[in-house]
């Protein structure tokens, strides 16, 4: 799975070993220190590891927090992408979801991202190529971002290959995402014949997990 799928939550399973038999070694290292020195030389090694460990509570402290606030979308990016059926949303392009870490009964297959031109007064314009199908309907699932590069507003409209057939109700932004089963594609129009807007747009398919 890239990189662009991260698993949240998860660690190597020999941390927590390892850090138990560290904290043994250093507790004993640190017993036989304090027995074999002196007294002053005792006070001041004392004086040292509280120092040393306050900073070292503080530290653990600090990296928990970042976690936290760093695993704490991935739910809510999920939920924005549905459950299941189509779903097509607009929004600031600092708001869109990050990608999916899961989708009920589907798995990450593969990705791929390119620039859509769109041309006022001539119809939907879609991703050429784009591989959805009539008949793969239910064995994969798409998950699209997209934005338009001068923030643009523009439509945009899940509709089904090969003709076009809209599947879904039209939004309207200069970004968006949008969740599709596997004979849905995104198409982007513009009110103003004269308007030219190009849309820079990414996806991921998801298949079957079987």
């Amino acid at each position: 799975m890239p990189e662009s799928v991260p698993q949240a939550g998860t660690h190597p399973r020999w941390l927590l070993p390892a850090a138990v038999v560290g904290m043994l070694v250093a507790s004993a290292g640190f017993t036989w220190l304090m027995i074999n020195a002196g007294l002053d030389r005792a006070d001041k090694i004392s004086s040292v590891t509280a120092v040393a460990l306050g900073l070292l509570l503080a530290s653990i402290s600090g990296l928990s927090w970042l976690y936290q606030r760093r695993a704490a979308p991935t739910a809510e990016a999920d939920n924005q992408w549905g459950g299941g059926g189509v779903v097509t949303e607009t929004g600031r392009l600092e708001a869109l979801p990050g990608w999916p870490v899961s989708y009920p009964g589907y798995r990450y297959d593969s990705e791929g991202s390119t620039s859509v031109r769109i041309f006022g007064g001539q119809g939907p314009a879609v991703v050429d190529g784009f591989p959805a199908t009539m008949n793969g309907c239910a064995h994969q699932q798409f998950f699209v971002r997209w934005r338009t590069l001068g923030e643009e507003q523009v439509r945009v409209q899940v509709v089904a290959s090969p003709d076009f057939i809209p599947i879904a109700e039209v939004a309207e932004g200069s970004a968006g995402w949008i969740a599709s089963h596997g004979c849905g594609q995104p198409s982007w129009t513009v009110a103003a014949e004269s308007q030219i807007v190009d849309v820079h747009v990414r996806w991921q398919r998801w298949v079957p997990d079987t």
